[in-house]
């Protein structure tokens, strides 16, 4: 009898497996199967909770791609893949929260498979190379990218939260403001469409201007990572273009709002700033004569320029904005724009210029004369940025 009641248990487990499989392989939450990708079915898909990173690795070889952009959030949701510009086989890589190793443990993923990159688009971010009084430096070992592995795979199929994802696929569809992945891994940041709307935009910049303010106070006193800034990006270069002659890696200073680069100034991390890029750019002569037949530009989106300066709606507005969703993330409609002065002819100066030791100068003098006209045009931007940075002074001071 035991025996009778354990393999009626055993074959009732074994068919809920079967369903919870079958369920998710149909709605497909992660695009890892392909048996159907229907509009009002399953066509859209959530952003994944787990296994971002496996996720993404997953499509980018499923699709056959060749060209990657990689990077943080910023990278994630502000550049499209399927851009005419890339000309099709691009995939964006970009994850929220992560460094340039993440970036650097992916490539070596996709090279290890046989996969050589005929272009790397990849996001530098001058608050990782930021250190906290106390904090060390150095270099950071790349992640080892999971996605060979079988574990992930099995979860992702049988288990309760990729059930929990099936049925989100399957209700999401046709919510215009649901928080989505595209097939070649862009999150386009719908859902801020619904905080918007709720909110307005200068309460989301506003928001994102405190915690920023934040984080530059509390890092002020510290230094700048000089060590694993310098390894990170020769670990970069290499992913890219060791024994892959040829290849066409961007390296790009994000498009930092005028907001963001304002409360660099009054935190005091201007200095700290412009010697990032020189640093950044010293990295990428020294990778030229290290590869010679790569194509290796660093373009400099940072400024207070027509696109940098955009004027936030004031609160209690129902303006809006073409650029930024805030001072940190640009719209894919910049990123359509970066691409541009990337790939079809940078500009000699001005916003995305080819930025080398030799132009560095003048790029400073263009920055100048940009803050100038922005200041003119919006005191109250500068204003409100060393308004912020002094509260989060006095709320440090008082927390310590």
């Amino acid at each position: 009898m035991h025996h009778h009641y354990l393999r009626k248990l055993g074959l009732a487990m074994l068919a809920g497996l079967l369903l919870v499989a079958g369920v998710v392989m149909l709605a497909d939450p992660y695009g890892l199967y392909g048996v159907v990708r229907k509009p009002g079915l399953n066509a859209e898909k959530p952003v994944p909770q787990h296994f971002r990173n496996e996720i993404k690795l997953a499509g980018a070889r499923r699709l056959g791609a060749t060209q990657f952009l990689v990077g943080n959030s910023r990278v994630e949701v502000g550049f499209d893949p399927d851009s005419p510009l890339l000309g099709g086989g691009a995939y964006n890589l970009g994850l929220a929260g992560t460094g340039t190793m993440v970036a650097v443990g992916q490539l070596q993923y996709l090279r290890s498979l046989g996969i050589s990159p005929s272009r790397v688009i990849a996001g530098l971010d001058f608050h990782d190379a930021l250190l906290a009084p106390g904090q060390q430096g150095g270099a950071r070992k790349p992640p080892v990218a999971g996605a060979g592995k079988l574990g992930w795979r099995v979860e992702s199929l049988f288990s309760l939260s990729a059930l929990r994802d099936a049925a989100a696929t399957f209700a999401m569809q046709g919510d215009r403001e649901a928080e989505t992945m595209t097939e070649r891994g862009l999150n386009p940041l719908h859902q801020y469409i619904k905080f918007v709307r709720y909110d307005g935009y200068y309460k989301i910049f506003r928001q994102r201007a405190e915690e920023n303010a934040a984080s530059l106070v509390k890092k002020a006193p510290g230094g700048l990572d000089r060590q694993g800034l310098r390894a990170e990006l020769r670990a970069l270069v290499d992913a890219a273009a060791s024994d892959n002659p040829g290849v066409d890696l961007r390296l790009m200073v994000y498009a930092y709002h005028a907001q963001m680069l304002a409360l660099y100034e009054a935190s005091g991390m201007w200095q700290r700033f412009e010697e990032w890029k020189r640093i950044v750019l010293e990295e990428a002569q020294a990778a030229r004569t290290r590869y010679p037949q790569a194509q290796i530009t660093v373009h400099d989106f940072s400024g207070f320029g027509e696109f940098n300066c955009e004027a936030i709606p004031g609160p209690n507005r129902k303006g809006t904005t073409h650029w930024y969703w805030e001072a940190g993330h640009q719209k894919p409609a910049l990123g359509e724009e970066m691409l541009r002065r990337m790939l079809a002819g940078a500009p000699q100066d001005g916003f995305g210029m080819a930025l080398t030791l030799q132009n560095l100068e003048q790029d400073r003098q263009r920055i100048a004369a940009e803050r100038a006209a922005c200041a003119a045009a919006q005191p109250a931007l500068f204003a409100e940025a060393h308004e912020l940075v002094a509260r989060a002074a006095r709320r440090l001071g008082k927390g310590q």
